[in-house]
Order: C-alpha cells, then sequence, then structure tokens
C-alpha cells in the first residue's frame, strides 16, 4: 500500500496515466499521449515499439513521481465467470486454482493467467444427501501472451508493472466509491450524516473505440463481467463515414459534437450499440435472478456522443448515471491554471477519459 499509486490504461487511441494521492483519493498528475491507428486493438498490444515510445514520451512529459504502475488490463479474451469450489483455506486456494478450473478455460491452462475474488461461502448438499462446504469466486482468466506483451512494452519503457488489474473490475470500485460518496453527501445535506441506504445493483458499462465491458456489482462486489470486442464508439464513426464520405477525423470530431444535421443517423447507430448492451444484460438477468440491475453507470471515450445516456435510459429502462472522474477522486475539476495534462501546473482540465488509469489506482492508496 503506497501513498502515491500511478494507473495506466493503453487503450486503442491513447496511452493514458493518473498519478492519485493520499487516503481520500486526490488527483496530483494525468496525462496521455495519442497512439496510430492498429497500435492496440481490442485491448491487445499490436505495436509494442510504438507503446513503447508512448509511454516514455507520457513519462518525460508527465513528470510522474514514480515509474511503477498498476497496468489495466481489458480485451476479448478475458473470461470472467462465477463458480463454486470445494472449500478450502485462501492460500491452498491460490496455489490449487489451476488444476481446479483446467478444464474451464478455452486454451491449455499453461497459456492463461489466473486470479479471482472472493465472494463468500455457501452450504450445498452432494447427491449422497452430504453437506458440503464451498466457496463461491468469481474466475478471471486471460491470454497469457496479450498480458505478457503488455507488459514487455510498458518495461521496455523503463516502467515497472507492479500489478495487472482487469479494467472493468477497477472500474466497478470506482463505481462504487462514487456511490458512496454521493450517498454521504446527501445524507449529510438531509442531516442524517454516515447514514446509507441499502446497496443496489449496478451495472458498469465502459463504452471504448472497438471494445465495450460491462461489469455488474452490488456495493463494489463483483457479480458478472464481459468484455465484447468489436462494439464500440468506433462502430458509430464508421456509420458516419459511411452516411457522409467524411474523412474519419472530421466524423470523431462530429460524433462527438452531436452535430444536428447528423443527429438521426447517429441515433439509430447508438440504439444499435445500446441493444447489444442489453442483449449482455438479459444474459446476465437469466444466469443470477438474486441480483436484479436496478441502475447503470456508464464511461468510456466511445459514450462521448451526448444523446448515448438518453438512449441508455430509454433503450434499457434503468436510471442511468456518468460515471465520471470527479464523482470518483478529488481534485479532478482543477480550474484553468492548476494542476492539469502532464505536469502539475499545466493549464488543461482532466477529462473522463481518465477514469479507467483512476479506478486502477484504487484500492492501492493507504
Amino acid at each position: 500500500m503506497a501513498s502515491t499509486v500511478v494507473g495506466l490504461d493503453i487503450g486503442r487511441t491513447a496511452v493514458r496515466a493518473v498519478e492519485l494521492r493520499g487516503k481520500n483519493p486526490t488527483l496530483r498528475r494525468h496525462g496521455s499521449i495519442e497512439l496510430g491507428r492498429g497500435a492496440v486493438e481490442t485491448g491487445v498490444v499490436a505495436d509494442p515499439h510504438q507503446v513503447t515510445a508512448a509511454c516514455r514520451e507520457l513519462w518525460r512529459a508527465g513528470r510522474f513521481s514514480t515509474r511503477e504502475v498498476r497496468l489495466g488490463v481489458s480485451s476479448g479474451s478475458v473470461l470472467v465467470r462465477q463458480i463454486e469450489l470445494d472449500w478450502m483455506p485462501p492460500a491452498d486456494l491460490k496455489r490449487a486454482l489451476r488444476y481446479q478450473v483446467a478444464e474451464l478455460l478455452p486454451v491449455a491452462v499453461d497459456d492463461a493467467n489466473l486470479d479471482h475474488v472472493l465472494l463468500g461461502e455457501v452450504t450445498r448438499r452432494d447427491e449422497s444427501g452430504q453437506e458440503r462446504r464451498m466457496v463461491r469466486i468469481l474466475l478471471v482468466a486471460t491470454a497469457r501472451g496479450a498480458v505478457d506483451e503488455m507488459v514487455r512494452a510498458v518495461r521496455a519503457a523503463g516502467l515497472r508493472a507492479r500489478t495487472a488489474d482487469l479494467a472493468p473490475l477497477a472500474l466497478v470500485r470506482a463505481a462504487a466509491a462514487a456511490s458512496r460518496r454521493e450517498a454521504l453527501a446527501q445524507a449529510a445535506a438531509e442531516g442524517r450524516p454516515g447514514q446509507l441506504p441499502p446497496p443496489r445493483t449496478e451495472a458498469v458499462i465502459d463504452v471504448g473505440s472497438d471494445k465495450v465491458a460491462v461489469a455488474v456489482h452490488t456495493a463494489g462486489v463483483p457479480h458478472f463481467v464481459r468484455v465484447a470486442a468489436g462494439l464500440g464508439g468506433d462502430g458509430l464513426t464508421h456509420t458516419l463515414v459511411a452516411a457522409t464520405g467524411m474523412e474519419w477525423d472530421q466524423a470523431e470530431r462530429l460524433k462527438r459534437e452531436a452535430a444536428i444535421k447528423h443527429e438521426a443517423t447517429l441515433r439509430h447507430a447508438t440504439t444499435r450499440l445500446v441493444n447489444e448492451i442489453r442483449a449482455t444484460l438479459d444474459f446476465y438477468s437469466d444466469s443470477d435472478a438474486e441480483h436484479v440491475v436496478g441502475s447503470v453507470a456508464v464511461t468510456g471515450a466511445g459514450a462521448a456522443h451526448p444523446s448515448f445516456l438518453d438512449t441508455c435510459s430509454r433503450t434499457l429502462g434503468l436510471p442511468v448515471r456518468p460515471l465520471t472522474l470527479s464523482s470518483v477522486v478529488d481534485g479532478a475539476t482543477t480550474p484553468p491554471g492548476g494542476r492539469g495534462k502532464g505536469t502539475d501546473d499545466a493549464t488543461e482540465r482532466p477529462s473522463d477519459a481518465y477514469v479507467v488509469p483512476a479506478a486502477l489506482c484504487l484500492g492501492a492508496i493507504a
């Protein structure tokens, strides 16, 4: 545990880092370096030299106080599944996990990185009627090659990956922290300091350029994670390019500005994307009737189109809120002239594109 920690997010369009400090996380530094198309595809490093060069430039310009980073992992190869195993002490479970779950993996167990989240204990009866003590876990498996390539690219830049964390699970921590901060502030304003309402189950949706991650949790305890490759904000841009013949960069800008001339085109494409998200949530609901999703938090550059939240709410039939950087950490609303991009005295206000690297820091600060 450290008082200062840096989260590093390597996405399709940019390498982004955030440095947080303090027990009540406060933004100290942040910065980003753009990547060319093809450097990273669906969370997998395809051009390690370009990623390494971007990381070097980011640390040169950003003046981060440490070269130790918490690295985010989010690719279509991630497998996350809730399973039950015979109970054993946590240390024994960690050692035996790869032998326990080998048959569940889409790749050979030696080609996978494995981790798990303890969810609790349950008692089951076997076929003979005997009670069995079981442990419920959320199994996380990623292709070893994809993670190792990212770690090598970071190491070549002179950085040390202290941990590799699944980005959707980091966003679960961020969403839970944001909800708690909001509830405490509301309770204090209403003269009920410290009183929190009963937790409700929430879906956290991260819409990237070329992938969408959906995680479901209750008060920070995860129940479900899915990373869907081939979906995201690029689909909206492709729709604009096909409909108008404009260049990609121009379509990207108009997508974020929601130009009235192309509003109908964007709404149609957004609805298709949100319907894919709804299908994922329907799949989850069919598998876990105990934790019914009651609200949605949305983040990610791919959701930058202004009508996205409204389309989500109407299509999903649930209240939808943005998961913003300022809702997760202090110091994210620094006015011009305060701390900003890359340094302590730059003038750029940090954007919500930094939610993932900030989320990677949470839980690591004493």
